[in-house]
């Protein structure tokens, strides 16, 4: 009786629960004043235990003996004995865990809760796992399956801890289907499905391919998952949904969350806005700090922050993502002015500590996506005004989380972000970089100050940061140096206006370099490369060089590079410096220099020979102290030097010298190599500075010195930037925006597979989908599709009458059922979204509300711009997701758009032809194009789907007739050729123009079936596109 109420009630129970065997056990461990005392101790009871389990399992039969009171005690010690040493005694444990699952078999809930907790601590050990994995997630299958709240919790929770841990229960289908099956379950509790959706979290990242090798498995499981959202506050559930939603839009199907913007939209300003406004209301017990739900804001931002991509971002990620053009303008508008709330809440004092620390971690989430919505100038000056009020906060995370987010901000807006933080809080800024202690929040000041630096203000910021390297309060750490010194390179090379300039920071930098912190050669190389390709550089650069090493205290960062570049350009400066003094200054550096160094040293001297011989001995002496050097490479180089000096010398013939000592041509690198020392920051970009334009004009005649370069070498410029759109379609779906792209000429070829198609074709339509689909083809109004639970109409319009090519429809859903309904969301999808499609769509609006009470509608509306003629069979497709009685449920319709579609006006704006002009543009048809844009079909039946609905005997050619008339046809009046009709028309396309048809359909009685044939103006598949469209109205 007492198990039976433990299990039912832990709670209640909890003191009689106590183990007193484990609290006299600890007390002895606590009272020992040695270390061997203490392991003496524990090892009396590692063996008293390891002997009542011994004695239990070789009598099977005495059970009663030890109790689930005893085994719980040994158990609960085992685990104090593995904690208290720090997991060292493992091996010593092993022994208990097959009382451990015999512990986990009961049903009295301290016992089960004891052994999930020992195994979540012993799991981490693979050896723990290999030995016990298979009874423990028989268990854990049995537990999730019962009925007992408390223990399926205690498996969901084991399995959202150890998910990761042990890799076999993330593939083993029971316990996947269990955990799924709580978290779709109608009757499970909110407590339960909270916990399995985080555990089927855990399992997806252990294992990806529950929702990735099977479509249907995945469409549905997604959908079932999404629908948990669909209660826009249901708070409690939808927090550790959130997560799990987040992982499936990044790493398993963004295409199929996309739809949920409008709704998390619309949580998001409920809290953001709505909760905080003065006469809104909000439940007290979702409030925290005077917030409305912080945990939920900031989730919900993460996960559009996924959805929704920046434009600098949409050039590399995947097209299944939503740009913010693409987002309709209510939606859109919600979520700017979520973004102006948190701002407004960030910058308004408080008293309360707490509270100020969430209305910051509000404002930061929500700024650093604010960038993805094209936010407007005042707007963006707005969200840097408030992020820099933060920088002189007492706290470092603020500080820290504020840097992060300004420097984001300069990244993804650009101008009117950077503006409003140079100009307005650059003295700020400098104070924080000279008074700061913290390397973190310096390394985030280093990186804003390069986000915002150009020509005009390069030299300040260069000068401050050479400042924080030399004389800075406190001591700076290697890594920070380092990382100023590349950005300091970086930014001399993009925005020097002034060779000379340009060419003293370079070489003060390499200066600095003698700490082995800053001793990187890609600086020191870079510049090399610059100085090669720009010959207005080399001569300046030389001289500046020889200052430098004239110093005895000089880097050896500058000696590589005077070694290098010296060597390669000394004749330029035999003005100046006689062959003597720079064989000279060479010969001392030599012996304070590491062995790379010699090595480019001994190199130098072979080209000085090569520039004046009369050095020849001293030449040769030098190479002779290396012929037996320990260093297999200066012994190589000196030996080799040496006989090409002797045979030049003996030989009288100096091309082989010539040969080998070629001048240096121009670096062909496209890009500087330090760039990618900048992590996650983006390339500065600027106008072209001076030492661009000096590659420019030295080596590059043809180049435009409109397009950023950096300093390469000769060869042809770089192509233009690709054409982009300057307006972007407003849609709302995946499809609609790589396709709207495409529409506006900014596609590039490309190798990938078309991710729209692959999508629209796993597809998989709902039953009797074919009804609505035909009715299109001939009504502008109707129903598309009817279910038990909702009934579909559409409604088909041109919006504007110069561009029949564009198509308007308006679907309006009607709930039927006496429950409501709720999550109503929907997916247009495109046959085709890359690789010029046909067609592309537009203006998709979502559902103007979520939920329809019953007995009431909503709707929807989205534009079809056909730009090329298409078969029928891919017209879009209209994905239905709602819930209705604690069920998701979900449709997939097609919607009729063909090359028809655009006939509907031609009626009204075209002349009749007469016979005569029908049978002339037949017979110019036929001679122009021949069979290319003819096609014929033959014995086509007149039928209905649906029985009862035949035609009828002796009106068949009439009935033909209004069908053809409400498709948009213009009709040839004549009575001389009986049981045919002669039909002409226009098929309006954007991209390849307007193609006219003649269309003759012959009708025999005794048969009733229909011969078609179709001429057009264009050759190819067109004449077969149109009869198509005609089989599906006519004969269906």
């Amino acid at each position: 009786m007492d198990r039976r109420r433990t299990g039912m009630n832990p709670v209640s129970t909890s003191g009689s629960n106590t183990i007193k065997g484990l609290q006299l056990f600890i007390a002895d461990l606590r009272t020992t004043q040695q270390s061997e005392e203490q392991e003496r101790r524990i090892q009396s009871e590692l063996v008293k235990i390891q002997q009542h389990f011994e004695t239990i399992s070789r009598k099977p039969g005495s059970n009663d003996k030890l109790g689930g009171y005893q085994r719980k005690k040994y158990i609960a010690k085992l685990a104090y004995i593995y904690i208290t040493s720090h997991t060292t005694k493992l091996n010593s444990l092993m022994f208990g865990l097959d009382q451990i699952i015999e512990l986990l078999r009961s049903n009295v809930f301290s016992e089960k809760f004891l052994a999930y907790m020992t195994l979540q601590l012993f799991y981490v050990h693979p050896s723990v796992v290999s030995k016990i994995g298979e009874d423990v997630a028989y268990q854990v299958v049995n537990d999730l399956a019962g009925n007992n709240d408390d223990h399926v919790a205690l498996a969901l929770n084991f399995v959202g801890v150890v998910g990761k841990l042990d890799n076999q229960l993330a593939q083993n289908e029971d316990v996947v289907n269990q955990v799924f099956q709580i978290l779709r379950s109608p009757t499970s509790s909110h407590y339960l499905k909270k916990k399995a959706a985080l555990a089927f979290l855990m399992l997806l990242k252990s294992n990806i391919h529950i929702l990735v090798d099977d479509h249907q498995t995945k469409q549905s499981w997604i959908q079932r998952i999404l629908s948990l959202l669909d209660d826009t506050h249901d708070y409690r559930l939808m927090l550790p949904v959130l997560p799990l939603v987040e992982y499936i839009a990044k790493y398993v199907d963004p295409s199929s969350c996309i739809r949920l913007l409008p709704q998390l939209t619309q949580i998001l300003y409920n809290c953001t806005v709505v909760g905080t406004s003065p006469d809104g209301s909000f439940p007290a017990e979702f409030r925290f700090a005077n917030v409305p739900n912080p945990w939920i804001i900031i989730r919900i931002v993460s996960l559009l922050s996924v959805l929704i991509v920046s434009p600098v971002e949409a050039a590399t990620t995947s097209s299944q993502l939503i740009h913010s053009s693409n987002i309709d303008p209510e939606t859109l508008g919600k979520l700017r002015i979520c973004v102006t709330r948190a701002i407004e809440l960030g910058t308004k004092p408080s008293n309360d500590p707490m509270e100020r620390i969430v209305l910051n971690s509000i404002l930061f989430s929500l700024i650093n996506f604010a960038s993805k919505l094209e936010p407007s100038q005042d707007a963006v000056s707005n969200s840097g005004t408030a992020l820099c009020s933060l920088l002189s906060s007492g706290e470092i995370n603020i500080r820290y989380l504020t840097l992060d987010s300004l420097v984001k901000l300069c990244s993804l807006s650009g101008k009117p972000a950077i503006d409003t933080v140079r100009f307005h809080n650059l003295d700020t800024i400098f104070r924080l970089l000279s008074s700061e202690r913290d390397a973190s929040i310096i390394r985030k000041v280093v990186d804003l100050l390069y986000t915002f630096t150009d020509a005009g203000n390069v030299k300040t910021i260069v000068e401050k940061l050479f400042n924080h390297i030399s004389g800075a309060k406190h001591p700076v750490e290697p890594s920070i140096k380092s990382d100023i010194a590349v950005k300091i390179s970086i930014l001399t090379e993009k925005y020097a206006t002034d060779t000379n300039w340009f060419v003293l920071v370079s070489l003060k930098l390499l200066s600095m370099t003698t700490s082995a912190t800053l001793n990187d050669d890609e600086i020191w190389q870079r510049l090399c490369q610059i100085v090669v390709n720009n010959q207005q550089l080399q001569k300046l650069t030389c001289e500046q060089l020889l200052e430098y090493l004239f110093d005895s205290r000089s880097s050896e960062a500058l000696v590589k590079t005077g070694a290098f570049l010296i060597g390669e350009y000394a004749h330029m400066i035999l003005d100046n410096f006689s062959m003597g003094d720079l064989f000279n200054l060479f010969a001392e550096k030599y012996f304070i220099v590491s062995n790379m160094t010699r090595a480019m040293i001994l190199t130098t001297m072979l080209k000085f020979y090569r520039i004046e011989p009369r050095i020849e001995t001293v030449v040769i002496k030098f190479f002779q102290l290396e012929l037996n050097s320990l260093d297999i490479e200066l012994q190589t180089r000196s030996f080799e030097y040496l006989n090409l000096v002797q045979f030049s010398k003996i030989s009288g013939n100096d091309e082989l010298l010539d040969a080998i000592l070629t001048p240096m041509p121009h670096f062909n690198t496209k890009s500087n190599p330090l760039l990618k020392r900048l992590g996650s920051l983006p390339p500065s970009s600027g106008n072209p500075t001076v030492v661009d334009l000096i590659g420019a004009s030295d080596y590059d005649t043809d180049s435009n010195s409109n397009t950023p370069m950096t300093p390469v070498s000769s060869g042809r410029p770089p192509p233009p930037p690709l054409p982009r759109s300057t307006k972007p379609a407003r849609t709302g779906s995946r499809s609609a925006l790589t396709s709207s792209s495409t529409a506006n000429g900014a596609s590039t070829p490309t190798i990938e597979r078309d991710l729209g198609t692959e999508h629209y074709l796993q597809q998989k339509l709902s039953p009797n989908w074919e009804d609505g689909f035909v009715r299109m083809f001939s009504h502008k109004k109707g129903i598309l599709y009817t279910s038990p639970l909702l009934r579909v109409l559409y409604s088909i319009s041109q919006p504007l009458s110069d561009q029949p090519f564009q198509l308007r429809f308006k679907l309006t859903f009607v709930n039927h059922t006496e429950w409501d309904i709720h999550g109503i969301s929907t997916e247009i999808i495109a046959a085709k979204t890359q690789d010029n499609p046909e067609y592309i769509l537009q203006n998709i609006l979502p559902p103007t509300n979520t939920s329809i009470a019953s007995h009431k509608r909503t709707e929807q509306t989205f534009d079809v711009v056909i730009r090329k003629p298409f078969p029928v069979d891919r017209s879009p497709l209209v994905n239905i997701f709602f819930s209705c009685g604690a069920t998701a449920n979900s449709l997939t319709v097609k919607t009729a758009v063909g090359v028809t579609s655009t006939l509907m006006v031609n009626v009204q704006n075209a002349a009749p032809l007469t016979v005569t002009q029908f049978v002339q543009g037949w017979k110019a048809l036929g001679e122009t194009f021949g069979k290319e844009s003819e096609y014929s079909v033959e014995g086509v039946n007149l039928t209905r789907r649906k029985p009862g609905s035949t035609f009828e005997t002796g009106s068949n050619l009439s009935t033909i007739a209004q069908t053809m008339t409400r498709m948009g046809f213009g009709l040839v009046d004549q009575t001389s050729v009986p049981n045919t009709i002669f039909a002409a028309g226009v098929v309006h396309t954007k991209t390849k123009g307007n193609f006219d048809y003649l269309l003759k359909i012959k009708y025999t009685e005794e048969t009733s079936q229909l011969g078609v044939t179709c001429k057009t103006t264009a050759p190819g598949s067109l004449s077969q596109y149109v009869v198509e469209c005609m089989k599906y109205a006519l004969t269906n």
